[in-house]
């Protein structure tokens, strides 16, 4: 009876010691905080030809955007809840009162704590100073600010007096008698007449060391970004009214790391970047010691997936116009490829800018250097002057540069006689590759389309419906194309010139990825099931880390160490 009495108390014992377990497990993955992050809303008053920037170039635009992305900024905090919302950078363009009074109407509906730290152009009327002191506890320029346990540092002196900004912090931080959870520092800094701060700078570094400091959040004017300075993660946040157009800066701390995305609809699936939090969790190795180059991307490998897939597109080789700038950025990337060594790249299409034999050359120059297999699709660029294409832009060309044309002309001539023929003939000349084909890896297929105008021709949808009816066992399945499928992103398939074909044939036959360039910008939509890759011309490699039942893309600035990822379900997974 003791015996089993002694045998209930151990199975009661270790059962609690269970549950204790998963309470903390499951509190690991409940955020300590959540803040909504924006900066230089530039909200004005301005008529939009007096939207003057530092170098009197008119910035009418923001008359427009800057009203319409405040908006959308307040459903979007407002549907988050977040902690806090943090305003860093200018609230306006030209400090005046009418201008505060605009930004205030969105400010004041905003229903979560907020905090603001005022930029270079707030303080560009003297009517800024009344305003800006009614700002009261809001005001969070150069303080320390505790949320939730959660430890906010904000500067705005950083860049242009790094040694006193540095002793002011310290010694603010030094005060608190307790280790935050987390601690974040908000460098407010001024849009112009910064310095650049010096990475080894003494006072600095022993500061992010010693208070444990997870992460740094620079206000810019320009786009979001993430980069790595030694161990700290740093991001800028871009502006709300110029380049964000309302997207926030999603911060989420947690117990031993913190998660920043760029969020705009609670719908979407966003990319994400995770970092240690160091009051826990050890900081990001040095990235010298990486044998990629990228810690994320050492990071993703260690998941053991089946295999990665590169996505490049538009390196857009031209003969005069930005020939220089358009061979260093590729030659970036063949070496950053070259680096990380995938399975297998794409290349989406404008391989060249005018379809002519010098300029077919200097792609096969830059790329016969690349090392992974890679795969091409021509793109719109690729077969100028010998297509029929729907837009005007495009089909005009012979008459805008009739020099260009009789060179493609003549090129095309001899073509033919060396066996190439149809409107891509120079790019299967030049590149080796057929402009349509079915890449097997695997248990995985890849299925190029040259879709190359705003229309889809029967013949190139019976094309794509026979490959993946052959393509029907594998596990995984991917489109890789030039035009984007999907209207939100603009210049795409029209639905009603073969486009709702398409995407019927995508979900019908749970294609995994639709893969595609020419917008010259990044971007990403689930539709039915596929992802939608958009990638830009050769600033950015798309990864698709793919397992068995998902696939992690990773969206990778060239240069960078880190990069966000998200994760989608593979569409084929039995239900």
């Amino acid at each position: 009876m003791k015996s089993a009495s002694f045998g209930f108390l151990v199975l009661l014992v270790l059962a609690l010691s269970l549950g204790n377990l998963s309470a903390v497990a499951a509190d690991s993955e409940k955020p300590l905080a959540t803040f909504a992050v924006i900066s230089n809303p530039y909200l004005t008053t301005l008529p939009p030809k007096q939207i003057l920037d530092e170098n009197k170039r008119v910035r009418d635009f923001l008359a427009k955007t800057a009203p319409a992305a405040m908006e959308k900024t307040v459903a979007i905090v407002n549907g988050l809840q977040p902690d806090a919302l943090i305003v860093l950078g200018s609230a306006t363009w030209s400090g005046s009162q009418k201008d505060f009074d605009r930004f205030k109407g969105y400010f004041d509906r905003i229903t979560v704590p907020k905090l603001i730290v005022p930029g270079s152009r707030d303080v560009l009327s003297p009517e800024s100073k009344a305003w800006i002191g009614r700002l009261g506890e809001s005001d969070a320029t150069d303080s320390i600010r505790d949320i939730a346990g959660v430890r906010l540092v904000f500067a705005s002196d950083l860049h242009t007096n790094t040694e006193a900004a540095c002793a002011r912090i310290e010694g603010r931080l030094a005060a608190k008698n307790d280790q935050a959870k987390a601690v974040l520092l908000f460098n407010a800094h001024p849009f112009r007449g910064r310095t650049k701060r010096d990475r080894d700078d003494s006072k600095f570094w022993p500061l992010i060391e010693k208070f444990k400091i997870a992460g740094e959040f620079e206000a810019t004017r320009y786009g979001a970004r993430a980069r790595l300075l030694r161990s700290l993660p740093s991001w800028t946040v871009g502006s709300t009214g110029w380049s964000t157009r309302g997207a926030i800066t999603r911060i989420r701390v947690f117990i031993d790391r913190i998660e920043v995305s760029q969020y705009s609809d609670p719908d979407k699936k966003v990319f994400a970047l995770t970092a240690p939090n160091p009051v826990t969790a050890k900081r990001f190795s040095p990235v010298e010691d990486d044998p990629y180059g990228s810690l994320s991307y050492s990071a993703e490998l260690k998941k053991k997936p089946d295999f990665t897939v590169a996505l490049i597109s538009d390196p857009q080789f031209d003969r005069e116009r930005n020939r220089q700038t358009l061979i260093n950025r590729a030659q970036a990337g063949v070496a950053e490829l070259n680096r990380l060594k995938p399975d297998l790249v794409f290349i989406t299409g404008d391989l060249v800018n005018n379809n002519l034999p010098e300029e077919w050359d200097l792609f096969n120059e830059v790329f016969a250097k690349l090392k992974p297999r890679r795969y091409v699709v021509p793109g719109n660029h690729d077969v100028l002057f010998n297509y029929n294409f729907i837009e005007a832009s495009y089909s005009s060309a012979p008459e805008k540069k009739p020099d260009y044309a009789t060179l493609v002309k003549m090129a095309l001539v001899r073509a033919q006689k060396d066996g190439f023929k149809g409107p891509a003939a120079l790019f299967e000349k030049y590149t080796g590759s057929p402009p349509r084909q079915t890449i097997v890896h695997g248990d995985s297929a890849f299925i190029t389309v040259p879709f190359l105008t705003t229309r889809a021709d029967p013949e190139q949808i019976e094309y794509l419906r026979k490959q993946l009816e052959a393509t029907a066992d594998k596990r995984h399945v991917f489109v890789a194309a030039h035009y984007p499928s999907l209207s939100v992103f603009g210049n795409n398939v029209h639905p009603d010139r073969g486009g709702k074909e398409v995407l019927e044939l995508l979900k019908q036959h749970k294609v995994a990825g639709f893969l595609f360039g020419h917008r010259h910008r990044n971007g990403f939509a689930m539709f039915e099931k596929t992802a939608h890759v958009l990638t830009d011309n050769m600033g950015t490699i798309h990864l698709l880390h793919v397992h068995d039942d998902h696939i992690v893309i990773g969206r990778k600035r060239i240069g960078a160490a880190l990069y966000p990822t998200l994760t989608i379900e593979e569409p084929r997974n039995k239900p």
